[in-house]
C-alpha cells in the first residue's frame, strides 16, 4: 500500500472515530431524539447552511452552538401500499427525515453514505426493472441530492449524482420515487439532477412503455415530460 493511500485511510478512520465518539465536539445538531456532536471545523467548510448558522453574531445557533432540525420518521409502510401520486409529495415526509439527516451527518465525516447497502445491492444480478418503483437506492440518491441542495453541500450532491449514475446501470429500484423527488424536491433553477434523469431514462423509454406507475409519474410532471420529449426530438 502506498504512503499516500495509507495516509488517506488513516485520515478517513480518524474522521469516522470523531463522528462516532463526538470527542472535541463544539456544536450539536439535534434532530428528533438524535443528537449529533459535531465539529465546526469539519461541517462548516463543507456546508453553506452550517457555515452561516455557526456565525456567532448572526444567528442564535452561533451563540448557543446548538441547531435543531425538525424532521420526523417519514412515510410509514402503509403509504407504499397505496397508488403512487406525485401530488402527495411532502418534503418533510419524502426527503428530510431523521434517516436522511443521519446520512447527511455521516457524509460530512466519511464522504459517503449507504456504503453497505450499495455494496450488497451491486452484488446482486443486474435487473432492468426493479422490484419496487417507489422504494430503493435510486430514490435514496435523489433524496440525498435534495438534502445536499438545501444544506449547500456540493460534495454530497456530486456523490449522489455519481451513485445514481452507477446504480442506474445495475437496477432501477425506486425509479418512480426518484423521479418525483428530482422534480418536486429540488428548485427549478437546479438542473443537474433533472438533466441526469433525462439522459438516463431516455434510452429505456420503450422498456417502461407498459409500466403504468412510471408512465403516470412522467405524464403528471410537465418538466419531466417535456425534457424527455426534447431528448426524443434531438434524435431527428
Amino acid at each position: 500500500m502506498s504512503a499516500a493511500l495509507l495516509s488517506e485511510k488513516s485520515l478517513a478512520s480518524t474522521m469516522a472515530k470523531l463522528q462516532e465518539s463526538g470527542a472535541y465536539s463544539d456544536f450539536q445538531i439535534v434532530c428528533g431524539s438524535d443528537t449529533y456532536h459535531v465539529h465546526k471545523a469539519i461541517i462548516c467548510p463543507q456546508s453553506e447552511f452550517f457555515r452561516a448558522a455557526c456565525r456567532p453574531h448572526a444567528f442564535r445557533e452561533g451563540e448557543t452552538n446548538v441547531i435543531k432540525i425538525s424532521a420526523g420518521p417519514g412515510r410509514d409502510i402503509a403509504f407504499y401500499s397505496q397508488p403512487l401520486d406525485e401530488s402527495d409529495f411532502d418534503w418533510d415526509l419524502d426527503v428530510e427525515t431523521t434517516a436522511t439527516v443521519k446520512l447527511m451527518v455521516c457524509y460530512l465525516y466519511r464522504h459517503d453514505y449507504l456504503e453497505e447497502e450499495t455494496t450488497e445491492a451491486l452484488k446482486k444480478k443486474p435487473t432492468l426493472c426493479g422490484t419496487s418503483n417507489r422504494k430503493g437506492l435510486l430514490a435514496e440518491h435523489a433524496r440525498m441530492y435534495a438534502m445536499g441542495d438545501k444544506y449547500g453541500i456540493s460534495g454530497l450532491k456530486a456523490l449522489a449524482v455519481a451513485k445514481f449514475k452507477d446504480f442506474f446501470f445495475h437496477c432501477h429500484d425506486g425509479l418512480a420515487g426518484a423521479l418525483i423527488i428530482a422534480f418536486k424536491g429540488t428548485p427549478d433553477t437546479d438542473r443537474e439532477f433533472r438533466e441526469l434523469v433525462f439522459v438516463k431514462l431516455h434510452p429505456y423509454r420503450k422498456a417502461y412503455k407498459e409500466d403504468a406507475e412510471v408512465q403516470a409519474v412522467i405524464s403528471r410532471i410537465p418538466d419531466l415530460c417535456y425534457g424527455l420529449y426534447r431528448k426524443l426530438l434531438a434524435e431527428y
